[in-house]
């Protein structure tokens, strides 16, 4: 088994995403490796590039203090088992008590919901995350339009 932990100063990060790394340990809880979290670079490619870390290691478990729904989701997504952890305790505390049953999340909507996602409009499109609808395409001023938009003369005005 490996816990995936997202780590700020030496304990579990406050919020998922903005950890500035991401510490691996074995089922004895000993660590493995630190590495840094490449969604401190922000954007949907960044989280994703987080995400694919997390399973590149075979992660069975992830420690979670605060995390959006979004994030949540997909983490479930791959198997994992995702616990909730409290960042004011110690690491140790934290590890140790990360397989209490109660402390596990088992649904997408048991993360924070995001505010600003929605206002946004999404992720903003093009960058491959499927969290928005595909744009419908401009039409080229050199091809053929579809349709042709009824036009009228009212004649000349009067200066």
């Amino acid at each position: 088994m490996i816990i995936a932990v997202p780590l700020s100063r030496g304990r579990l990060a406050r919020h998922f995403t903005k950890a500035p790394q991401i510490a691996f340990f074995n089922a004895e809880h000993q660590l493995m490796e630190t590495l840094d979290n490449p969604a401190m670079a922000g954007g949907c490619a960044a989280k994703k590039a987080m995400l694919n870390l997390i399973k590149s290691r075979g992660c069975s478990m992830v420690l979670v203090d605060q995390i959006g729904e979004r994030m949540l989701g997909k983490l479930l997504a791959t198997g994992a088992v995702i616990s909730r952890g409290d960042s004011a305790r110690p690491l140790e505390q934290v590890l140790a008590a990360s397989h209490d049953n109660a402390r596990y999340l088992t649904q997408a909507s048991q993360g924070r919901a995001s505010l600003n996602h929605a206002k946004k409009g999404g992720c903003g499109g093009g960058c491959g995350c499927g969290g928005h609808s595909k744009a419908k395409a401009q039409p080229s001023l050199l091809t053929k339009a579809d349709t042709v938009a009824s036009l009228s003369f009212r004649g000349f005005k009067k200066l």
